[in-house]
């Protein structure tokens, strides 16, 4: 079971329970389906409590949508409009910078997945393949999330998504130290990004674990 309805929680108890990490994902669900931000008072709220140490996505498809986001946040993740038109991420990186800009890659079952995951456009490989070189990827493995059984991913995918971006994120069934430790030997040098660990178990403390 796939958990972006696992849990609901009021931004308050949210943040509680991110204060401790240094950077937060945000991501608005109803601005995916919509095309458009939505909730933008809730992620206002929340850019302030981390002093802007947050990326937003959904439904970010224009450079002035992303405008928007990048007052809140200091990170944009596109995802619709990069996989399905590659040439536009070159308009938002120079309208926003280099840095500021994420692309997302949310795959199921071997296809990525657009739209807020309700439209396949095609297979992973020829899609990376078409995108420029970006600052960071985020790899969601849309098979596992929510449900914390561990990271689908391997070692090809992995050096596939290094060849186009300077750094690789992973998001999607991560909810022990021994998951991340196993991110990290396939190469994700980014960083991880958990919600189901998060909100059901308190997170993943992983500290001291590899020095630092």
């Amino acid at each position: 079971m796939k958990g972006t309805e696992l849990v609901r929680l009021s931004i308050d108890e949210a943040i509680k329970l991110t204060r401790r990490y240094s950077f937060v994902h945000i991501v608005d669900l109803d601005g995916a389906e919509q095309g458009k931000l939505v909730n933008i008072d809730s992620i206002a709220r929340i850019g302030r409590e981390f002093n802007g140490r947050c990326e937003v996505g959904g439904g970010i498809r224009t450079l002035e949508v992303g405008k928007e986001a990048l007052r809140l946040c200091s990170r944009v993740v596109i995802g619709t409009v990069a996989l399905e038109r590659p040439g536009t991420i070159n308009e938002f990186i120079k309208g926003l910078g280099y840095e500021s800009i994420v692309v997302s890659i949310d795959v199921l079952g071997g296809l990525v997945m657009s739209r807020g995951w309700r439209k396949p456009i095609g297979e992973l490989p020829a899609i990376i393949n078409s995108l420029p070189r970006v600052h960071a990827l985020i790899y969601t493995a849309i098979d596992v999330e929510g449900t914390g059984m561990g990271p689908l991913i391997n070692r090809k995918i992995v050096e596939l998504l290094r060849s186009k971006a300077d750094e690789v994120f992973y998001a999607g069934g991560i909810s022990t130290c021994g998951h991340i430790e196993q991110l990290r030997d396939l190469g994700i040098d980014g960083g991880v990004i958990i919600g189901y660990a998060l909100y059901v178990r308190g997170g993943v403390d992983c500290a001291g674990r590899w020095g630092g």
